[in-house]
């Protein structure tokens, strides 16, 4: 008996017949991917939270082959699909690279804004209470590096969860009675690249990633 929802495999399904109608090698550099040409046809190689991912029409795969889970799944699917249409055109570039927004001031993000601060930053701010300071080391996985700004937080981190959609990590530690912080910020015009949705999903993994390297 499967154990995979039939309702998950129609969902990928049908995105993967969307990705069909893409033009990989003009979507590429667009989306700061690499083109890939393998048995079963074009796609793109594309790095999410620094693992990669094979994307195409025939399926998409991590490193070992395998098929990553649901979340992966469509938000890679999305960030491709929301960048181009059947023409190959693409979308404009996203805002400005020094404007930062939180998840609650991004488009359709109302009905998640409860999940995100409880499962991502108020999630982020429990697992590194009392871990301050973090050694670059522990967060090889993120590829993660200090953002070009002059921030005043215990951590503050810039990680590129994909090619054009970075997140601004930024953390305080418990203090004189005060507890831990957190805030996870957007560069201005991620909805051009992903939907609130997705963007809400990649806030988690990016908060389950952190959850590993710290229990």
């Amino acid at each position: 008996m499967s154990l995979v929802s039939p309702v998950y495999e129609q969902h990928y399904k049908d995105y993967l017949d969307k990705l069909a109608g893409l033009d990989f090698p003009a979507l590429g550099p667009a989306v700061g991917c690499r083109v890939t040409t393998g048995p079963q046809g074009q796609g793109l190689e594309i790095p999410y939270f620094n693992r990669s991912y094979q994307v195409s029409p025939a399926g998409i795969t991590d490193g070992s082959g395998r098929q990553p889970g649901y979340d992966t799944c469509i938000i890679l699917c999305r960030y491709l699909i929301m960048a181009g249409d059947r023409s190959g055109k693409t979308v404009p570039d996203g805002g400005r690279q020094d404007d930062w927004a939180g998840f609650r001031d991004l488009k359709d993000s109302g009905p998640l804004t409860v999940y995100f601060k409880d499962n991502v930053e108020t999630a982020i701010a429990g697992i590194l209470a009392g871990k301050m300071p973090v050694s670059p080391e522990t967060l090889v996985p993120l590829n993660a590096c200090p953002p070009d700004m002059d921030l005043q937080y215990d951590l503050a981190l810039k990680v590129d969860a994909l090619p054009r959609v970075p997140m601004l990590l930024l953390v305080n530690d418990e203090e004189d009675g005060f507890p831990s912080s957190c805030s996870v910020l957007f560069q201005s015009g991620v909805e051009v690249w992903l939907d609130a949705e997705c963007i809400a999903m990649a806030g988690y993994r990016l908060a389950e990633i952190i959850r590993k390297r710290f229990s």
